[in-house]
């Protein structure tokens, strides 16, 4: 099991019960995890938890020189995801009549969420606002499907949503969306940046990619 773990880990993956609910399991125990970070510990990475306990990742042991461009890559990273994660999850709540922002774990249906877009003009604007956060979520057809399903391609090619339940079209949130909550605290508290009402005359600010 160390052998597909690893691997994954290294290429900047999160292990959750969404995306890989066995190797999750198998980490929760405290010797194998002891073995993954002394696997690690070896290329000065080790095995780091997000802070609610929904996802396993690989980070520096030490960020000196020689790992801050990586660390720079990743903070530039989360930060081109802002404006178009919060959208989403905006979207999803909005479309849920919930107040209640989602968790790793938490279910998306897609067909629920298309008909409360269809049904509602201000989604459908809402929805329409994504083509101007980066080329990556533009599509030839203008309608309400096509927009939603190509933020749900990219949401998931970015690894906050995994397509869980193909039988009944519907995602869930990864354990990555964790992390993401952290990142946002982080840069807030020594940033300010602003969440919303951000704009930018360069069409390719925030862009998820």
């Amino acid at each position: 099991m160390l052998d597909q773990i690893v691997p994954k880990l290294l290429e900047g993956e999160f292990i959750c019960e969404a995306t890989a609910p066995s190797l999750f399991r198998a980490l929760a125990d405290e010797a194998f995890q002891s073995e993954v970070d002394a696997f690690l510990g070896k290329i000065k990475r080790r095995l780091t938890i997000t802070p609610n306990g929904q996802a396993y990742y690989a980070s520096w042991v030490k960020v000196g020189k020689e790992q801050r461009a990586e660390a720079k890559r990743v903070m530039v990273s989360i930060k081109q995801t802002i404006r178009p994660v919060i959208q989403f999850i905006e979207l999803c709540m909005d479309s849920l009549k919930t107040d209640v922002a989602p968790s790793p774990g938490d279910r998306i249906d897609y067909p629920a969420i298309l008909k409360s877009v269809t049904e509602n003009p201000h989604l459908q604007e809402k929805l329409r606002e994504f083509a101007t956060l980066g080329k990556e979520f533009a599509v030839n057809e203008a309608s309400s499907n096509a927009m939603l399903g190509k933020v749900f391609q990219q949401l998931e090619k970015a690894g906050y949503i995994v397509f869980a339940y193909p039988e009944q079209e519907a995602w869930r949130f990864t354990g990555k969306l964790d992390y993401y909550y952290q990142m946002i605290a982080f840069l807030m508290e020594n940033e300010g940046i602003q969440l919303q009402d951000e704009k930018d005359d360069d069409p390719e600010t925030g862009r998820l990619f």
